[in-house]
């Protein structure tokens, strides 16, 4: 499974109960051209396609080398500890990217999430959850790591973060990323009774917004069932107000 997949579906995983409460449910990861995600549920099949909320082309440079560094920094941990983690690095923004050892702040990333989970997993008060902040990291790069772990989520997911604040969260580009979706849908309904598009606002620098209550006096022109964004930040979930396109 590649990071975007394995990231993706971590992030599913935390909103399902959300979207589907106590009922009992399976979940696939089918091939093209089908949705990312099928679940079913109620003897009917819903599709589920995420997609990042934004994406801004000034940070694409300095987001691909924070992944890099974590996808280093995941590899490492993993060959010591078997743990699903969600990992999130707090990087600084305006700091030079260029000629940057990226294998040794991965390393130095792997050791620091390493010991604290040592520190923390074997007290019996966090065997099923726990959430820590490690905020004594010193680095020109990071400013800090947030460890989340949860027992029934069965995916890692190591993702970063930027300071970055946007004001408002812009009408016209989620539309722009649900027009691109619902050319696709006609082939997401060749294996599913209706689909969904979620679209995560993941904190990083290209996609944290405020002010999401404004969506909700505006309709968005859709294909999709529920058009939703996740919030991943706040643990929220916002359903958008559509309107048919025909």
């Amino acid at each position: 499974m590649s990071t975007k997949e394995s990231r993706e579906l971590y992030l599913l995983e935390r909103f399902l109960p959300q979207l589907f409460g106590a009922k009992s449910y399976s979940l696939l990861q089918p091939a093209p051209p089908l949705p990312d995600v099928l679940i079913q549920v109620d003897g009917r099949k819903i599709g589920i396609e995420m997609t990042a909320l934004i994406l801004n082309e000034q940070a694409r440079e300095r987001e691909a080398n924070q992944d890099a560094i974590l996808i280093e920094a995941q590899r490492i941990f993993e060959k010591k500890h078997q743990l699903p983690l969600q990992v999130t690095v707090d990087f600084f923004e305006a700091v030079n990217w260029r000629n940057l050892d990226r294998k040794s702040v991965a390393a130095l990333v792997a050791e620091a999430v390493g010991t604290c989970v040592l520190e923390v997993k074997e007290m019996p008060q966090y065997q099923i959850h726990f959430d820590v902040t490690i905020d004594s990291f010193i680095h020109s790069h990071i400013r800090g790591i947030s460890v989340f772990y949860l027992d029934t989520l069965t995916q890692p997911c190591w993702s970063p973060i930027t300071t970055f604040w946007v004001p408002d969260a812009p009408f016209e580009k989620i539309q722009e990323i649900i027009n691109r979706k619902n050319k696709n849908v006609s082939g997401y309904l060749a294996g599913c009774d209706e689909v969904w598009l979620l679209m995560l606002e993941t904190g990083s620098p290209s996609s944290s917004f405020h002010r999401f209550e404004k969506l909700q006096e505006l309709a968005f022109a859709s294909a999709f069932t529920r058009t939703l964004i996740g919030r991943v930040s706040k643990g929220e979930l916002l359903t958008l107000p559509t309107k048919s396109l025909t």
